[in-house]
């Protein structure tokens, strides 16, 4: 009998000190497309979920959806969140990004522009939100545009307002209507 307890006392704590582990999904509907869970990294602390399109892969993709699994065991608030990433982008030299706070959940988008490495523009959306005995859930859409697309002559503050009106601002509309099912295993 005192062995079973002990065994029980040692599962049971076990448990209790488990990190939580998200219950995401192998494949993600967005925008009528299927993404295909590509890679998972558990860096301890934050477990990167990454999806593309069959045929394309983590380096090479045209459009990706990406599940963040930030722990929270900084007890980040959703703004110190907001204040910490804008402080990020800033030191990083990204220009083109907003992320605020509705209703207790983080809307965020980021625009990379194209570079010398990097030809294409990239637009980042994401929607995340602190989930009960599991951390702050992000949930982002990612897609890369080439700089040849129809921008070739539009100056760098006409593309942003074009990214913004026909890509952005529906991606944020899209992801705000979204039923939200991501949460952690129990």
């Amino acid at each position: 009998m005192k062995k079973t307890l002990v065994i029980l006392t040692a599962l049971f704590l076990s448990a209790c000190v488990s990190q939580p582990q998200l219950n995401a999904p192998t494949t993600i509907e967005h925008n009528k497309k299927t993404y295909h869970l590509t890679t998972e990294q558990d860096l301890g602390t934050v477990v990167r979920y990454f999806y593309v399109l069959l045929g394309e892969d983590v380096q090479n993709w045209q459009s990706a959806v990406e599940i963040l699994l930030d722990r929270n065991k900084q007890k980040r608030t959703l703004q110190e969140r907001i204040d910490w990433r804008k402080q990020v982008y800033t030191n990083s030299g990204v220009k083109n990004f907003k992320l605020y706070d509705k209703k207790d959940t983080l809307y965020a988008y980021v625009i990379y522009e194209p570079t010398a490495g990097n030809k294409n523009w990239q637009v980042d959306v994401a929607k995340g939100m602190n989930v009960p005995h599991c951390g702050f859930v992000q949930y982002q859409y990612s897609v890369k545009i080439p700089k040849k697309h129809k921008f070739t002559n539009m100056s760098n503050k006409k593309v942003l307002s074009h990214l913004k009106k026909y890509l952005i601002d529906k991606e944020i509309n899209k992801l705000g209507k979204a039923d939200w099912s991501l949460g952690c295993k129990h």
